[in-house]
């Protein structure tokens, strides 16, 4: 009878062990329509691909599996929400993949946390403008359509700018050394600038890699905000928003989906890599995320 059991909870294991693994590596694209007067009648219609955390990994052969769902999504212009690179290793498989993409629209990118511990963050950044990325160095562009044209701003992750303390002498120092309060400064500072331009009016699209900052960004001059990060709260169960997420730690509330509040409206991308701390991810399939303007 122990065997049998011991066999069983074994075999319960192994199966639950391979699930796992394979859903890291099984594409799902999740369609978010965004509504808003301030859209632009020419643009009702246009659609976006948002991808967010990448972490190099692969999907099938040179990623083939994911070029292949964005080519035939024939996306009007795609967002790189930070995180393609997973630290110090190397940087092809991520520049392969926006070569690649540059082919079938216009791309957009902005840094993650990820980016910032990378020795080869410069080579990236010069690998994607020699393949025509818009790199959003806390700074705005814009996409026209005929006499009409919206806003895509972009900002750096904060951890770029964050000076934390290496060694805590005092004690009360480090207390009061509070990160979130000095991440949202620098943010507020980054989408000053990144929006100083844009008129009031215009719609306008804030790529911002962190979504704790959601009630933060509900105050901004922008109209949608599109992030990642927080990976779906990597091992999500039912009625939860997942379990953890970075910047968020246990029981996150804010991991994937749209959510509207204040007149601003945040998409989460759950992201499509499998990276954080030693978490892994489980019924939480990698996302694509695709938007699709609407004029109302």
């Amino acid at each position: 009878m122990k065997k049998q059991l011991y066999g069983s909870l074994m075999g319960t294991a192994l199966a639950f062990t391979g699930y796992a693994y394979y859903s890291t590596k099984k594409l799902t694209i999740t369609h978010y329509p965004v509504h808003s007067a301030k859209i632009p009648p020419a643009f009702d219609g246009k659609t976006f691909i948002q991808l967010s955390d990448l972490h190099s990994q692969r999907f099938g052969r040179s990623n083939h599996k994911l070029i292949k769902i964005v080519k035939e999504e024939r996306p009007d212009a795609i967002f790189l929400t930070g995180d393609l690179l997973d630290g110090d290793e190397w940087i092809d498989v991520a520049l392969a993949l926006v070569r690649k993409l540059s082919k079938y629209a216009p791309l957009f990118y902005i840094s993650g946390n990820h980016e910032q511990r990378s020795a080869f963050f410069e080579e990236f950044l010069h690998g994607l403008k020699r393949a025509g990325v818009y790199i959003l160095h806390n700074e705005a562009r814009f996409l026209k359509e005929g006499e009409d044209r919206i806003a895509i701003c972009g900002v750096d992750d904060p951890k770029f700018h964050l000076e934390e303390p290496d060694e805590v002498e005092d004690e009360e120092l480090y207390i009061a050394f509070d990160k979130y309060q000095t991440e949202e400064e620098i943010l507020r500072q980054e989408i000053e600038k990144a929006t100083s331009e844009v008129p009031a009016d215009l719609f306008t699209i804030l790529l911002s890699h962190r979504p704790e900052f959601w009630p933060f960004y509900q105050m901004q001059p922008v109209d949608l905000i599109l992030s990642g990060h927080a990976h779906g709260g990597q091992i999500r169960l039912p009625f939860t928003d997942g379990l953890f997420a970075p910047g968020q730690g246990f029981f996150p509330k804010t991991t994937s989906g749209l959510r509207e509040e204040n007149g601003r409206q945040l998409i989460v991308s759950r992201g499509l890599g499998n990276t954080t701390m030693w978490i892994p991810r489980v019924f939480n399939n990698p996302e694509i995320v695709k938007i699709t303007l609407h004029h109302n």
